[in-house]
């Protein structure tokens, strides 16, 4: 009987190796000594790591290891325009002077556990992780798993942490985060032109303690004339907190499908930022039309200064549920962008807006110019239905309808419907500037109604004596009357001292006869 060798063979958990994006291809080829030497290129572990030179102490520099292998792979996957690496790190900290530079590669770093393995950059560098830049754009994705990313520095360096830049060419799934922590960097990340596909989940983005950095956890930007353009961003239980911003975008090329669950915002001024200035194709000029679609906001969590979300050219807006209360602004810190007031929502040329069922809490010694939801005169078909509100400061309003100077003309696009007054302190619960939008509180608080689709409802008990013929309706509070055309009115007297007849009805009351000089008359009138 002859005697088999055992051959060596790289060290593979083929279940965990096989997860993630186009890695799996390379394993089923293993058959020749030549994918055995590209399996070992494909997947870096701790052993590979430390024959290399790395001796992962979380002190001694270990990024030139770390590179080195970077820099080394070639196993190509189908349909890749780049290699690919999967660095599988166990539960070590490792130190890093500078970014790692991965934009040539499709990579994944995968550890053992955001708080047991960590990336730390020594205090006075320039970030941990550099994938693409503006002159080398990225053409492989990027996979983050159960890692940590840190700055050396507790009150942080002054630099961002990762660095993002995709091509146009980038794989269709171009980015996935899960289980992923960014603490102490001045700014969390900067992602430039990812193309499609960011699943980013039970990520965590801290800022250093006790201070509100000036930039925001996630810096998103799509650059102009990025034919791709940008697409379907979904963020599940991420937590950012002590940043001015947690999301901040920069539209300059179509950038859609942002979707939030569940995620939460602390200490800063507000949750998402988004700013539109997009040229949807090869022209020069903005397209002041655009307007990016797709934000949908699902049982998120704000607690900061001020507009929580601040979304200017934007529609299809979703916000359901979820728990917003603001600051107490104690040290007088400007209102972003030199705005008239604190507000926690902020609208601005948005189309096709829904509050459903949003929870607003306002402590009690907040100032008095400080507005919840804030809706200008160029955005169309928002509603507001059952929200929670629970003041206990008196505040401007509630709901603000456009500006006085510049109202809304479109009656009935902007809707308030089912509100629930949990406690109110003062202010007027609506200010519609155009005198012309639907307020279900303001007609509910004089006794009447009114519908989502803008049909009035008011009525009324009065003595009407023989030389006031005129009975007036109620008027909104800019003055204006609420109906748009003269309604249908009925008219009915109680007792037998006299009679009233209608003889004529406009959109500010109705003209009466009477039989006798006194007449209490009961009175209802529905329209539009």
């Amino acid at each position: 009987m002859s005697h088999q060798v055992d051959r060596p063979h790289a060290d593979i958990n083929r279940r965990r190796a096989l997860i993630g994006m186009g890695l799996a291809a390379p394993f089923f080829a293993a058959a020749s000594a030549s994918a055995e030497k590209r399996v070992s290129l494909l997947r870096i572990d701790e052993t590979e790591l430390r024959r290399r030179g790395a001796v992962l102490d979380g002190e001694i520099d270990d990024l030139h290891v770390l590179q080195a292998c970077i820099d080394e792979s070639a196993v190509t996957t189908p349909n890749m325009a780049c290699p690919s690496i999967l660095f599988d790190l166990p539960a070590v900290t490792i130190c890093l002077s500078g970014p790692l530079q991965t934009g040539g590669r499709n990579i994944t770093l995968r550890g053992a556990g955001q708080d047991l393995t960590t990336l730390v950059m020594k205090t006075g560098g320039n970030g941990i992780l550099t994938h693409g830049t503006s002159e080398n754009p990225a053409k492989g994705y990027l996979q983050l798993q159960d890692i940590g990313f840190d700055d050396g520095n507790p009150k942080g360096s002054g630099c961002t942490g990762l660095s993002i830049h995709f091509a146009a060419d980038a794989p269709q799934a171009a980015m996935t985060w899960q289980g992923v922590s960014l603490r102490k960097w001045s700014q969390g990340a900067t992602v430039v032109n990812c193309p499609r596909n960011w699943h980013c989940e039970n990520v965590t983005v801290f800022g250093p303690d006790f201070a509100m950095q000036k930039a925001s956890g996630f810096k998103i930007i799509s650059e102009p004339h990025f034919i791709q353009g940008c697409f379907t961003y979904v963020f599940v239980n991420v937590l950012v907190a002590n940043y001015s911003w947690g999301w901040d975008y920069d539209i300059s090329s179509p950038l859609e499908g942002q979707r939030f669950y569940s995620c939460t915002c602390y200490n800063g001024w507000g949750m998402v930022r988004s700013r539109v200035h997009a040229t949807p194709d090869r022209r020069n000029s903005i397209d002041e039309t655009y307007r990016s679609v797709i934000w949908y906001f699902m049982e998120c969590d704000w607690q900061g200064f001020g507009y929580a979300l601040d979304l200017v050219h934007c529609r299809n807006i979703i916000v359901r549920g979820g728990f917003y209360i603001a600051n107490r602004n104690i040290d007088h810190l400007p209102i972003p962008d030199g705005r008239p007031r604190r507000r926690y929502m902020s609208f601005v040329d948005c189309g096709d807006i829904l509050l459903d069922g949003v929870k607003f809490d306002v402590f009690a010694g907040s100032e008095p110019e400080l507005s919840l939801v804030y809706v200008d005169g160029r955005s169309d078909n928002f509603r507001a239905r059952d929200t929670n509100v629970l003041s206990y400061a008196t505040i401007y309003c509630a709901f603000e309808f456009a500006d006085p100077e510049l109202p809304n003309h479109k009656r009935n696009t902007l809707s308030e419907m089912d509100t629930l007054w949990a406690a109110w302190s003062g202010g007027e619960k609506v200010r519609d500037a155009g005198g012309n939008q639907i307020s279900q509180t303001s007609l509910r608080d004089i006794g009447g109604e009114m519908t989502s689709g803008g049909q009035i409802s008011l009525q009324g008990h009065v003595t009407i004596k023989a030389d006031k013929k005129f009975l007036s309706f109620p008027r909104r509070s800019n003055g204006k009357s609420w109906f748009s055309a003269p309604p249908v009115v009925s008219v009915q007297t109680i007792g037998s001292q006299g009679t009233a007849t209608l003889s004529k009805v406009t959109v500010e009351g109705i003209y009466l006869e009477m039989s006798d000089s006194s007449v209490d008359v009961m009175w209802q009138a529905t329209g539009s």
